[in-house]
């Protein structure tokens, strides 16, 4: 029998032992992602600060790109250098990639890598280039380009920042990370910068970050023999990335000692066990368990005043304490859902009053175009002025849409549609012209971001037809807004004296300046247009904008 029990007790224990081997390569491999998610984690204000530097450059870029594209680089320069540490140089450059415009570098210098301006040619907004040596500046720099587009939508050049690579990699040191850990930047040929304890890692360890884009660790011999935890990570679309290191932890540390105690303190704790868990663990394990599984359904429920320490008094140390600690984590987390919805709160009242002030802002332009243009002679100039005014009304009720709307990422528009029409009815004077104005919306919401370029929209199709449409005996524009499955469906027509689109006229053949904003609306919106005129009567605009993810 004593034989039968021991082959029992192997038998029993064999499984143990296979998934203790397999539990033990687990942990190995968790170790090492560990290892990786902790010094991302240790590192992380050094690699924000870098990502912020080349994210700012990006959008500065961005903002000040119509001052480069005038050759305005020596203003742009001046006013961005204190802004941008890691700043080296601004240039604007044309079609061939020829600086015609830098600063503080002089202009005639072309770009390092032709294969960004081609990028560039090929349709690319922003390209960010590999890193590379400047004999201009003496230094190692890497470059954000712009791309730069006329009116037609052509290709005219781009405009760009350098920014000095050691200075960047400077920045995270700046940002004080905790002691032993280092953060450096490479190119993509594994060249560092700011780094003590190595100038270059391997490029196939660089080419697998790039083509992944995840954060993945290596370890490095260094120069005396110790082992690095080296954890690459992209910084950004390009071809720079940052190096976190720190010394491999030895063999007493947690991530070496893991996987040997998940084969043995498995087989221990079974042995012990088997004896203990055959008495008591219905009575002193799962009938506890039962209980906090429902405490912790109560406080799933939201219910965080809930009190569950106090019934756990007869329990086992252990389970008693957990309860008493879900106590506090539920009154933690109370306080913090409380927090986080005032925040939400006075975020959404500062929201809010930035629409309103933009609003009223706008609104103040309005008066000042009313001004100007009772001052003017010129029908021509006083309809331009007009134009000019009905936009910028546009743009108003928008914002006032918004500070009032309940949800300030989407817009109800159906309220938004018929106040922006009503207006848009008195001040062009369809009254006194006798035209009336038909409206019909579906009850619908979109996001916020489409009701600029969809005021605009109306605001110029009205327009138009307001200009071209009726004569003295007046007509009828009809707006209205539909819903199906496919999106939301904008229809707007007249019954006006139509126009021949094959005509010379730019503004009876849809090419004047109000079709091309329509056009350029509806690409906005991701939408189709459709314009159904005829020269005996009527002109129909739909515009269908699909549902977005």
């Amino acid at each position: 029998m004593r034989k039968r029990l021991v082959m029992t007790l192997v038998a029993a224990l064999m499984p143990i032992l296979v998934l203790s081997v397999f539990s033990a390569y687990l942990d190995a491999a968790k170790g090492l992602d560990e290892r990786r998610v902790d010094l991302l984690l240790l590192s992380d204000d050094a690699l924000d600060s870098v990502e912020k530097s080349i994210d700012q450059a990006a959008l500065l870029l961005t903002l000040n790109r119509d001052d480069l594209a005038r050759g305005r680089c020596a203003k742009v320069y001046n006013n961005l250098s204190e802004v941008i540490v890691p700043l080296a140089n601004v240039a604007r450059f044309d079609t061939d990639g020829l600086a015609t415009c830098s600063s503080p570098s002089a202009a005639g210098w072309t770009l390092p890598n032709p294969e960004n301006n081609e990028r560039l040619k090929r349709g690319e907004k922003l390209v960010r280039s590999d890193t590379y040596y400047s004999s201009r500046d003496d230094d190692w720099l890497f470059s954000i380009l712009l791309r730069l587009d006329d009116d037609e939508g052509a290709f005219v050049g781009s405009v760009g920042f350098e920014l000095h690579t050691a200075q960047l990699a400077a920045l995270a040191h700046e940002a004080a990370p905790p002691s032993g850990i280092e953060v450096s930047v490479l190119d993509d040929r594994g060249e560092a910068f700011g780094s003590s304890r190595f100038t270059k890692l391997d490029p196939e360890w660089v080419a697998a970050v790039a083509k992944e884009q995840t954060p993945s660790l290596f370890v490095l011999k260094d120069k005396a023999g110790h082992s690095l935890d080296v954890v690459i990570k992209p910084l950004g679309p390009g071809n720079v990335f940052a190096a976190i290191s720190r010394e491999s932890p030895g063999f007493w540390s947690d991530f070496t000692l893991r996987p040997l105690t998940s084969i043995g303190l498995p087989l221990i704790a079974f042995s012990v066990a088997l004896l203990a868990v055959w008495l008591a663990i219905d009575s002193l394990v799962l009938r506890w368990l039962s209980r906090l599984t429902r405490t912790v359904r109560v406080y799933g429920a939201g219910r965080y005043q809930f009190k569950a320490g106090q019934t756990f008094d007869k329990a086992p140390d252990e389970i008693s304490r957990l309860a008493r600690a879900m106590d506090v984590m539920a009154k933690d987390i109370g306080e913090r859902d409380q927090d986080l919805k005032q925040a939400i709160a006075s975020r959404d009242a500062a929201v809010r009053e930035i629409h309103h002030r933009v609003k009223n802002n706008l609104q103040i332009v309005t008066s000042f175009l009313n001004l100007q243009g009772r001052q003017l002679r010129d029908p021509e100039a006083k309809a331009a002025i007009s134009a000019a005014r009905h936009r910028i009304d546009a743009l108003a009720i928008v914002h006032q849409t918004l500070y009032q709307n309940e949800r300030l990422e989407q817009v109800q528009l159906k309220p938004f549609l018929t106040g922006l029409v009503s207006h848009l009815s008195e001040a062009l004077g369809m009254e006194e012209s006798r035209v009336e104005i038909v409206q019909d919306y579906d009850d619908v919401m979109r996001p916020a971001d489409d009701a600029i370029p969809m005021a605009l929209f109306i605001v110029e199709a009205i327009t138009n037809a307001m200009k071209y449409a009726f004569g003295p005996e007046g007509g009828v524009i009809t707006v209205s807004l539909a819903v199906d499955d496919g999106g939301t469906t904008l229809r707007i027509s007249d019954n006006g004296r139509g126009y021949d689109p094959s005509a010379p006229s730019d503004q009876e053949s849809g090419r004047g300046l109000g079709s091309k904003l329509m056009n350029a609306f509806s690409r906005q919106l991701a939408a189709s247009l459709n314009v159904d005129a005829h020269p005996d009567g009527g002109c129909h605009l739909t515009l269908h904008m699909p549902n977005k993810d």
